[in-house]
């Protein structure tokens, strides 16, 4: 049966598209019941959908009708983290964010070209790649698309997600680490609906960032730059550091943390708070429930967690992140 319009097609097909992609594989006659359309409808849909690769059929043992498969590797994702100064892993993930490569690679990320080769290497191996995915300390200025970067001095004001965009012709992103980072724990964890995350990075080797998560989405601010707890007054003078190491031998890091986490539990009252950093002690999270004990009562103190390694979120929050990107997206003008 014929549809009344574009419209009408687009948005069944994509319903299509969701019903296979959950159940991974399924006859026409699942497929109608579970999305409405009519037998014939979905065999013309489907029909379309193999043709651009994104299912194909399936013959399987003992059953007399055809089965169609959702295509995972119809599209890619290339996802480049930077971990601090001097760690960066490259991931390839399918749409069902599963990993088909992860690659740890000698990192010298303060020029433009050290990611391009990466990605003109990954491409190559990888034609199906549909976007590239960039996560890194630092944010993109909403309205100018700059990258402002402390720990990055030659990427500093560079559009960097233009410049890939323009060069590969590749859809692409630009997260922040801790951005990506407290998506990638919400993701993987059980919140309900409505619920807010709050995280905070403790990295060694540059400045910390904090990110807020509210109902699955990132707050992010007038400018992209929500987070940004530099901008305290704590007993570090963040300013002055410039573009070196940090040196935290002379404070009390149990108090700088808890300077930095007090703003975010007062004004957004979360129902969790993370705190990630490899070099912190095992106690953080104690420590910074007592001291938000001495400000506040208990009621009003949040889950903490206490996780060393940022990167598992890191590269799950930035992958699920490029997913959604990668969604088709349906014009109802």
């Amino acid at each position: 049966m014929d549809f009344d319009d574009q419209l009408t097609k687009d948005l069944c097909t994509n319903s299509l598209r969701s019903v296979l992609k959950q159940l991974r594989i399924a006859s026409i006659q699942e497929l109608s019941r579970l999305t409405g359309l009519e037998n014939g409808q979905v065999e013309g849909l489907i029909k379309e959908l193999c043709l651009s690769g994104e299912c194909m059929q399936e013959r399987i043992p003992g059953e007399t009708e055809p089965f169609f498969r959702f295509n995972g590797e119809h599209k890619l994702v290339l996802a480049i983290c930077v971990l601090e100064k001097n760690r960066v892993y490259v991931v390839v993930s399918d749409l069902y964010g599963e990993y088909l490569e992860r690659e740890e690679v000698a990192a010298n990320p303060d020029k433009i070209e050290f990611f391009e080769d990466i990605v003109e290497t990954y491409c190559t191996k990888y034609p199906a790649i549909g976007l590239l995915a960039f996560g890194m300390a630092g944010f993109e200025v909403r309205g100018s698309g700059r990258l402002l970067s402390l720990n990055f001095p030659e990427l500093e004001w560079v559009r960097f997600r233009d410049h890939f965009m323009e060069k590969y012709g590749l859809p692409s992103l630009l997260e922040n680490d801790i951005k990506a980072a407290v998506i990638g724990y919400y993701e993987t964890r059980d919140f309900d609906e409505g619920e807010c995350v709050g995280a905070l990075y403790i990295p060694q080797t540059h400045h910390p960032a904090a990110a807020i998560c509210i109902d699955g989405k990132i707050y992010r601010g007038r400018d992209n730059a929500a987070g940004e707890v530099i901008f305290l007054d704590t007993d570090v003078q963040w300013k002055h550091f410039g573009h070196n190491e940090l040196d935290y031998s002379k404070i009390s890091i149990s108090k700088l943390i808890a300077d930095m986490a007090l703003p975010l539990v007062v004004f957004l009252n979360p129902d969790c708070m993370v705190i990630y950093g490899n070099w912190l002690p095992p106690d953080t999270a104690e420590k910074l429930r007592g001291r938000l004990l001495e400000s506040m009562p208990r009621e009003f103190v949040p889950h903490i967690v206490f996780i060393p390694d940022i990167l598992p979120d890191f590269l799950d929050g930035l992958v699920h992140l490029a997913l959604k990107v990668l969604e088709p997206k349906i014009d109802l003008e």
